[in-house]
């Protein structure tokens, strides 16, 4: 079996100029590694495509890719993660995403099932009492699932590892379990807003009852990707950068001096 793939998706035949950017990254930073090109039916990639080595194109229905729910559907769906089973695991690589260096096989050694970035909660200005009580508010909401109006509660997500958007994922598992619980995913593609998205499902959902998928803690998963900015990026090293970021273009002004230094003007 080969160990990881990084799946990089396409929505549209045309990319913004910090999509270019994120994918010219993905191609310099991580070369070593095979990256298959995920898109809609009946469409072609973007020219700029080409400066990637893909080792392959795989296609699904369009539907996947018109909407965030569309995406949710196939993320979530065993037909997704069956067409990568002749990997271990696989990196989920969105054109949002920036890649610091290459640390994809020592994450594939640590055996984590799932880990993105955390949804990190901010909580610099509490105190030591207020953070014990913000740990249990989280403890509690996941553990029996509390929801305001039928919506899973915000206390679930705090410090929760974390956005799909930048993940790796064990296929294996993923796969399975798209099968063994449908029932509930289907609830989930069912229920509107962004706490029904599928990387709240394998995070929160999937764990809530017992422990089925491996997930780092929050400080484990800040060495992986960074999406919500927590400390002054002009203080840290460039070894002490994570495996990489998410959702970088709506912190453009924090992360330009980093990108600086790497050559890319945002």
């Amino acid at each position: 079996m080969k160990k990881v793939a990084v799946v990089i998706p396409f929505y549209k035949d045309q990319i913004s100029a910090y999509e270019e950017i994120a994918l010219k990254q993905c191609e310099k930073i991580l070369a070593d590694h095979p990256k298959i090109a995920i898109k809609p039916v009946n469409f072609d990639l973007p020219d700029v495509a080409k400066e990637v080595n893909f080792q392959n194109t795989i296609s699904f229905d369009h539907r996947y890719f018109k909407s965030i729910s569309g995406y949710n559907r196939l993320m979530l769906s065993a037909e997704f993660y069956k067409a990568f089973l002749d990997y271990e695991y696989i990196l989920i690589y969105q054109m949002d995403c920036f890649v610091f260096s290459d640390q994809l096989h020592f994450w594939c050694s640590q055996n984590w099932d799932y880990i993105g970035a955390p949804w990190i909660k901010k909580t610099y200005h509490k105190s030591p009492f207020e953070l014990q009580l913000l740990n249990l508010k989280h403890g509690i909401a996941s553990r029996f699932n509390f929801a305001d109006n039928n919506i899973p509660n915000q206390y679930q997500l705090d410090n929760q590892v974390g956005n799909g958007g930048f993940s790796l994922r064990c296929v294996r598992k993923f796969h399975d379990l798209s099968i063994l619980m449908k029932p509930l995913i289907d609830h989930y593609l069912s229920s509107e807003g962004n706490l029904y998205n599928e990387d709240v499902f394998w995070s929160l959902e999937v764990n809530r009852e017992s422990r089925v998928l491996n997930i780092p803690n929050s400080e484990t998963a800040l060495k992986f990707a960074v999406e919500v900015p927590s400390i002054k990026i002009e203080h840290l090293k460039t070894e002490d950068l994570p495996f990489g970021c998410h959702d970088w273009d709506r912190y453009a002004d924090y992360w330009q001096p980093v990108f600086q230094k790497l050559g890319y003007n945002i």
